[in-house]
């Protein structure tokens, strides 16, 4: 097997396989690998190029995601395989949880903090969300036996939100849906309800 190449745009060099094409690499990195134009390569070493290669790709592209914000194990795989970078996804990721820049129980505090602080979520719909994000439940549980959910954040976001919607049994039962939704418990909502309730007269609701 004879590998040619040929630079191509900007840092890029295509390499080619008895004058068929078959990888594209950087500038940089082709010179790392010493390859001559012409040279004999065997299949093996052919593989084990195009694994290095695939990894590389896979592990810049994975790079360039996190550098945006940071993603779960499993969130990264499936947008590395959407991107086309199936082939050495896997390898790459392991590269980058070995050097500490993908960690599920990391990313799963830091996402749990910002549902809680920016969405109002209660445990239920932050333990759904991150189970979305392919966090495992294991870690899930472990972060959330971390974090509180005090009974004072939801009766600050009732009195925030929909303290004039509780004049009547109709608005309030549709706060008590959108509290279902937000992940609170009906023990939850129950509580803080009756604690408002308690502190501010039914007349001062709507004023």
């Amino acid at each position: 097997m004879k590998l040619t190449y040929k630079k191509g745009k900007g840092d890029k060099i295509h390499i080619s396989i008895d004058g068929e094409y078959r990888l594209t690499v950087d500038e940089m990195y082709f010179s790392s690998l010493y390859l001559k134009d012409g040279q004999e390569i065997s299949e093996e070493e052919y593989s084990e190029l195009e694994s290095t290669v695939n990894i590389r790709r896979a592990y810049n592209c994975a790079v360039s995601l996190l550098s945006r914000r940071d993603h779960s194990e499993n969130e990264l795989l499936k947008k590395l395989c959407e991107k086309g970078f199936s082939a050495g996804a896997e390898e790459a990721i392991e590269k980058l949880k070995s050097g500490g820049y993908v960690d599920d129980e990391r990313f799963c505090r830091m996402f749990a903090s910002e549902l809680i602080r920016l969405k109002g979520y209660g445990r239920r719909r932050v333990e759904q969300e991150l189970y979305r994000k392919g966090v495992s439940r294991e870690i899930i549980g472990a972060v959330l036996e971390e974090i509180s959910f005090d009974s004072e954040k939801l009766i600050s976001i009732i009195k925030r939100k929909y303290l004039t919607k509780l004049t009547d049994e109709k608005g309030r039962k549709r706060v008590v849906d959108t509290l279902v939704r937000l992940g609170y418990s009906y023990s939850e909502i129950r509580d803080a309800l009756k604690e408002i309730d308690e502190e501010i007269p039914c007349e001062v609701y709507d004023e």
